[in-house]
């Protein structure tokens, strides 16, 4: 399959996914309060509104960014393998499951508001969350099973081992940095600073939390190579760090790595594997001895998969 229509495929169920809330929104908009109820409690009673020309913006907006950042995922080209399993089905699963629960909330989000006065009279019942649930799983279920495999890039060779003599002390650190996520948690303190101001603080609360976890934890990390093995430690405090004993290690490549792969940037997890991927380009790709495979995206990556192919040796 071509990448355009691997594009089209992660990209085109949230396009879909929209239409229904939007043609709702469109069609029923004489028979909806200029101000809608947007957001619901457990009970069902709404928690807060936004008027209706704003609800038919947000949907347009997220029927254009979803498509094109969950297509441009799954439209990458073949890359390391940084994983024990299938990424590019897993991809689909995710993209097909996320675009059904986002459809079906958005539109029994915007359908409980025809028919009523005011938007405090729309109701959206619980069970529509479950039903959300559920086309979940069969909207990721079809997804996993539509997309056709990916076939990974072959690995490159971790290069010569610099063996390292027994009274040896060696330390290799690179630090590198997400010019993505920076940007991102940057939006999302100054989106939390205006939502705050505007909607109220407890509203725009949950927006400048995680953006400052972004620009703290997900902005950078230090990769350091030495002889207890691999150390990342994320962020501008170097907390929390993620370890690969020596002992731990069963081999070392490298390769070019995409955010793709791992559903974006920062600390990912894929089934069979897990890594810090903070930009696309060269990687050290560690495979433990269960056979997960931990990537981290860094600059002479070569270097690093070297010296770390030698410590083995050393600590046997």
């Amino acid at each position: 399959m071509g990448r355009t229509a691997r594009t089209l495929l992660a990209g085109g169920p949230h396009l879909v996914a929209v239409l229904p809330a939007l043609v709702t929104a469109l069609v029923a908009a004489d028979r909806m309060p200029a101000e809608v109820g947007t957001r619901f409690g457990f009970d069902g009673t709404v928690v807060s509104s936004m008027p209706h020309a704003a609800l038919v913006t947000t949907i347009v907006v997220l029927g254009v960014v979803l498509p094109a950042v969950f297509g441009a995922i799954g439209g990458r080209s073949a890359a390391a393998r940084v994983s024990s399993y299938d990424t590019a089905r897993f991809f689909g699963l995710v993209s097909w499951a996320t675009a059904g629960v986002l459809g079906t909330v958005l539109y029994a989000a915007t359908a409980a508001n025809v028919d009523v006065a005011t938007a405090a009279d729309a109701h959206l019942p619980a069970d529509r969350l479950l039903i959300a649930v559920g086309v979940a799983v069969v909207a990721g279920t079809v997804g996993y099973l539509v997309t056709p495999s990916l076939p990974p890039a072959p690995d490159e060779a971790a290069g010569v081992p610099l063996v390292v003599g027994a009274t040896e002390r060696v330390s290799w650190s690179r630090r590198v940095e997400s010019r993505m996520s920076l940007a991102l948690g940057a939006v999302m303190v100054v989106a939390g600073l205006v939502t705050g101001w505007l909607a109220g603080w407890l509203a725009g609360a949950l927006l400048l939390v995680v953006g400052l976890a972004v620009l703290l934890f997900g902005s950078s990390a230090l990769v350091t190579v030495d002889r207890r093995g691999l150390v990342v430690a994320l962020g501008a405090v170097g907390r929390p760090r993620l370890r690969v004993p020596v002992e731990d290690i069963a081999s070392v490549t490298t390769g070019e790595v995409s955010p793709a792969q791992f559903g974006g940037w920062g600390y990912r997890l894929v089934p069979g594997g897990s890594g810090v991927v903070l930009r696309g380009g060269p990687a050290l790709i560690v495979t433990r001895r269960s056979g997960r495979r931990f990537t981290v995206t860094v600059d002479d990556a070569q270097t690093a998969a070297g010296l770390l192919a030698g410590l083995p040796h050393e600590a046997a």
